[in-house]
């Protein structure tokens, strides 16, 4: 039923012709780089891409001589590529939470305090259960 909608068939194809593009330019650029770059747009003579961060679009910037020179030797005749810099919200670390431990998970680190010998690593547990007790 999609595949009847015209505008959904021509938005498929752009993604699909997108991908296999970005594949052809992520084999061109060193791996620390083209893992965070991705075609973003190919039209009329322009390729877009679109980086993971400023560092990854300065990074890409400097080679884009080079890559439209290795495109042209694949096929792909580009006057112009610009770069973008584009986080993704869905590839954006997400800090971890805080995980708060409970009595019962902290029991093994409590009794080991208790069978240590005296030294530095005793105190500290000890140290650490009063506080984690609330004592």
């Amino acid at each position: 039923m999609l595949e009847s909608e015209a505008a959904i068939v021509g938005w498929t194809a752009r993604h699909r012709r997108e991908v296999a593009l970005t594949r052809v330019v992520r084999n061109h650029l060193p791996r620390p780089i083209a893992d965070r770059v991705q075609v973003s747009d190919a039209r009329d003579g322009r390729l877009e891409l679109a980086a993971a961060g400023g560092a990854i679009a300065a990074a890409l910037r400097q080679r884009t001589p080079a890559l439209r020179a290795a495109l042209a030797r694949d096929g792909y005749d580009f006057l112009e590529i610009a770069v973008r810099v584009h986080v993704a919200a869905a590839h954006a670390e997400q800090k971890a939470s805080k995980r708060q431990w409970d009595s019962a998970e902290a029991t093994p680190l409590f009794e080991l305090a208790d069978r240590l010998p005296e030294g530095p690593l005793k105190a500290a547990l000890a140290r650490w259960s009063r506080r984690a007790r609330g004592r």
